[in-house]
């Protein structure tokens, strides 16, 4: 079969899709380790970066800024991982992932450095910016190959959450030591650096080798990934309630030190990455919301100054049941999906650009409307999500509790109709191909092989095989392969379940 090189930079931002290799759970190996240290060199990097620009914002201006320069860095993060999509999506070559890798990690060099020495505002603001969405562009990568080698490993979480602890407790020593320019600079250049020479580490055709003639088609659907959706946007509207309030109050002197929280939660990382391990998995989202209700607790501490100190550690705790869980649910479903290189990295931005909202209005809200409305709201937040995953709570505890099974990730339960290798044989008798095209139309759907690879697997020419592509193409009433990705989806959800 054929291979392709992916250079030291070209894995960063856009990383040459491979067969998804078949699940082993016990697969606690190097490239697990490869890809855990890389997460976590990331996360240390981002969580630093966003540290010194909400720490120096207030210095250069008034402390009223803070809240929109939250927003904004949450923002272009999201955006970050948008921008990965879309190179992946539309920069097929090597060359052309090799330059955006290139420009990509000279903004975060070079934005680093004008962070630290500006002493303007809007210049702060906008270095900044650009060096987080260069980071969020990286972070994409960096969760589609996690998600890829920790692909049905029992491990998963457990790297997980240990990689983004000891990120936190980096962050932390690096500040409690004094972060100094030169420091600061210093640790972003090394992690980048680092970063970069981990992505040329086989780790991807090391996962590819334990099973190379294993393929996988898609079985996940659009249904359960935009349930998951949903209940990342009420999870993230509900820390953001307290996060933001407990920012400003940090910001504006009210908290003399965020330190505690910060140990508490790093050290709760790995906890919550061993519960999610539990059973499968399938407990996940059940402990999940069963924490939620922390937030309805410390949002009154919040608001009594004996109290914060307290309100600060339930933060803590339900920012790594939270963080967590949005990383984790969509990097463990993403192998079983038809875009692997998006899914893995859709908790990440939808926390983001959801916490960007909750930015700007949680704490003119919590002082405008008080304390009751703020936790009846937290509350009906919690509740919502609750009634969202409760057929995966229903069904998590069934598997936990009795059988073996787990379902794709153990987020979900498998749908009752044909799997989507039995339905791709119904959609292809739908479109009408011919005994040839089919057997193209199934290689288009459920491998990532290219045109000449096609032609190679069932011995023609490229120019035969590019005319069957375009008659199936044209049958299905579609002009690309992701078009065709989307048509089979579409007509799967609303048919073959």
């Amino acid at each position: 079969q054929h291979k392709r090189r992916e250079g030291t930079l070209q894995r960063l931002i856009a990383p040459a899709p491979y067969e998804i290799p078949s699940p082993c759970p016990h697969a606690a190996s190097w490239p697990l380790l490869i890809e855990t240290t890389a997460f976590t060199l990331y996360f240390f990097t981002w969580k630093l970066c966003m540290a010194v620009t909400l720490a120096r914002a207030p210095r250069l201006a008034e402390v009223g800024v803070l809240g929109s320069a939250y927003a904004l860095l949450l923002a272009f993060t999201g955006l970050g991982y948008v921008l990965f999509w879309v190179a992946h999506s539309y920069l097929p070559s090597p060359k052309e992932r090799k330059s955006l890798a290139a420009v990509v990690l000279a903004f975060c060099s070079g934005g680093s450095i004008v962070m630290m020495t500006t002493q303007r505002i809007e210049i702060l603001l906008a270095a900044s910016c650009v060096t987080i969405l260069a980071l969020g562009c990286i972070g994409g990568g960096i969760h589609y190959g996690f998600s890829l080698v920790s692909y049905g490993s029992e491990f998963s979480g457990r790297a997980l959450g240990i990689g983004m602890g000891v990120s936190s407790l980096l962050q932390y020593v690096v500040e409690a030591m004094g972060l100094t320019p030169v420091v600061f600079v210093i640790c972003v250049v090394l992690s980048l650096f680092a970063i970069m020479w981990l992505a040329t580490r086989p780790a991807k055709r090391w996962g590819r080798e334990q099973d190379p003639a294993a393929k996988q088609a898609p079985v996940v659907g659009r249904r359960p990934i935009t349930i998951l959706v949903v209940a990342a946007v009420a999870m993230t509207l509900d820390y953001g309630l307290l996060d933001s309030v407990l920012v400003w109050k940090y910001a504006s002197g009210e908290i003399v030190t965020a330190g505690l929280s910060k140990i508490v939660n790093a050290l709760f990382l790995p906890l919550v990455g061993v519960l999610f391990d539990l059973k499968k998995g399938n407990l996940r989202s059940l402990i999940t919301v069963c924490v939620m209700f922390l937030i309805a607790v410390a949002t009154p501490a919040a608001e009594e100054d004996e109290w914060v100190g307290v309100a600060t550690v339930m933060a803590g705790v339900y920012g790594a049941f939270y963080v967590m869980y949005l990383s984790a649910s969509f990097m463990r479903i993403a192998p079983d999906t038809s875009r692997p290189e998006v899914i893995a990295s859709v908790g990440r931005a939808v926390s983001c650009f959801m916490g960007a909202v909750g930015a700007l209005f949680a704490r003119p809200f919590f002082e405008s409307c008080g304390v009751v409305a703020t936790v009846g709201v937290s509350c009906l937040l919690s509740i919502i999500c609750l009634l969202i995953l409760l057929r995966d709570i229903a069904w998590g505890v069934t598997k936990g509790l009795g059988e073996d099974g787990v379902a794709f990730g153990g987020d979900l339960p498998r749908p009752s109709g044909p799997s989507r290798e039995e339905a791709l044989d119904t959609y292809i008798e739908k479109l009408g191909l011919t005994a040839r095209e089919a057997e193209v139309c199934g290689l288009l759907l459920s491998t990532d092989l290219g045109v000449q690879e096609i032609a190679d697997e069932i011995f023609i020419s490229r120019r035969v095989a590019q005319r069957h592509i375009a008659a199936i193409y044209e049958k299905a009433g579609v002009t690309t392969r992701l078009g065709l990705y989307r048509d089979f989806d579409a007509w799967f959800d609303e048919g073959a379940n």
